[in-house]
């Protein structure tokens, strides 16, 4: 049988020489994982193979990390006893997220059980990805959200803005700070160099589109193209801002690549509005 380094190490063989007291390091994140959750099963070795996947080596997670690691890891096999810890200790959080969007009590029910799908549901299920990288809290608030906001949408009700979704009011939850006051203002720091950084060209298509209002079809025959050209070209110019934006964010906070995506996904669904706003205050 491997020692729980030499698993580590055939997932990331950089880790030979980088960490120091690697075998003790493993054994003791095996044994806070099963200290946080008792009734729950710990596979050491796929716990270790999954901590080499992790972005920060073993010796720089957190323990939050690591028992949300292994708890992923848990529900991922159907363990019953984590699916409960899971719904106790995390839904509780999207549960009141969702009661300050205002929803009816069918539409927030039928939102956890789509993020439950999400998550829980696949070959893997998803939160085996997710769990360790960034926070599992906010994940879940994130994915319900957009969810809900999705949901509102193709029932033609009014969906709450960004802004609704992150100053819930009296709210005392400190991821959904988290998001607020960490990442506004980066975001918005990122998302005017991602535009800034467009050629002249492109920024002036979305100042004629989202600010003047000019449609589609006059915007092709003012450039001498095809519509459907327009619509390509925006999509591009969209996913250019959005990498850069993310990059961005990613440069600035140091942060997990799958908690700044987290983000990115909450932001998206207001992404005309931003792009509107930050253009009427770069009026040139």
């Amino acid at each position: 049988m491997p020692t729980l380094s030499e698993v580590y190490i055939a997932e990331r063989p950089d880790a030979r020489d980088a960490i120091e007291d690697l075998e003790a390091r493993l054994a003791d994140a095996c044994a806070l994982a099963r200290s946080a959750y008792a009734d729950v099963g710990v596979e050491d070795e796929a716990l270790c193979r999954a901590l080499a996947g992790l972005e920060p080596p073993v010796d720089e997670l957190s323990p939050d990390a690591i028992r949300e690691l292994a708890l992923g890891l848990a529900c991922a096999r159907g363990e019953q006893a984590a699916l409960r810890h899971l719904e106790a200790d995390y839904f509780e959080g999207v549960r009141g997220a969702l009661a300050a969007m205002k929803l009816p009590a069918d539409v927030r029910d039928e939102v956890l059980q789509e993020v439950r799908r999400k998550l829980l549901v696949g070959d893997p299920p998803k939160i085996a990805g997710y769990a360790g990288r960034g926070s599992l809290r906010g994940l879940l608030k994130v994915t319900a959200t957009r969810t809900a906001i999705s949901m509102l949408r193709k029932t033609d009700r009014e969906a709450p803005g960004d802004d609704a979704i992150l100053d819930e009011a009296g709210e005392p939850d400190p991821e959904l700070a988290y998001l607020k006051e960490r990442y506004r203002g980066v975001f918005r720091a990122a998302f005017e160099e991602a535009v800034a950084g467009l050629e002249p060209r492109e920024r002036n298509l979305l100042r004629l589109h989202f600010l003047r209002k000019v449609t589609l079809d006059a915007l092709a025959t003012m450039y001498g193209v095809h519509r459907a050209t327009i619509v390509r070209q925006l999509a591009k110019i969209r996913e250019t801002i959005e990498r850069a934006t993310q990059r961005g964010l990613r440069e600035r906070l140091g942060a997990d690549p799958r908690e700044v995506d987290s983000v990115m996904d909450l932001i998206r669904s207001r992404f005309d509005a931003s792009v509107e706003r930050l253009l009427q205050t770069q009026q040139e």
